[in-house]
């Protein structure tokens, strides 16, 4: 019982602030939206570059990807395809999680208290 008034107390005061919340999280998105980050897969073989609101910058092969998908062979077009799969997918991993690092910092520095899991609801 005293956990819901605990939950019914935060989210009232979350609400008041959600103006403030709000404002202060698209600061933070146009901010991020600049923000790059890398990820990659085999080894760095293959580099995916994303920005923090979910674009794809670049993709960047290695050579011995482009040798291997010149051998033509049904595996390694598969496995050329699962690297950059993997990498596209590392980059939006790390993306999300510098996005919901700014925006948790944000609202401390505002003086926001969220509730635990909210950040990723946000993102």
């Amino acid at each position: 019982m005293f956990d819901k008034l605990k939950q019914a107390s935060q989210m009232a005061g979350m609400l008041k602030d959600l103006p403030k919340l709000q404002a202060k999280m698209e600061e933070v998105r146009a901010r991020l939206a600049h923000t790059r980050v890398e990820g990659g897969a085999g080894g760095g073989a293959v580099r995916a570059v994303a920005f923090c609101d979910m674009r794809i910058d670049s993709v960047t092969l290695d050579p011995s990807v482009f040798r291997g998908l010149a051998s033509g062979s049904d595996a390694d077009q598969s496995y050329a395809n699962r690297l950059v799969a993997d990498a596209v997918n590392d980059a939006l991993v790390r993306a999300r999680m510098r996005m919901a690092e700014e925006l948790g910092r944000a609202a401390t520095e505002s003086g926001i208290d969220l509730p635990p899991g909210m950040l990723e609801r946000l993102t």
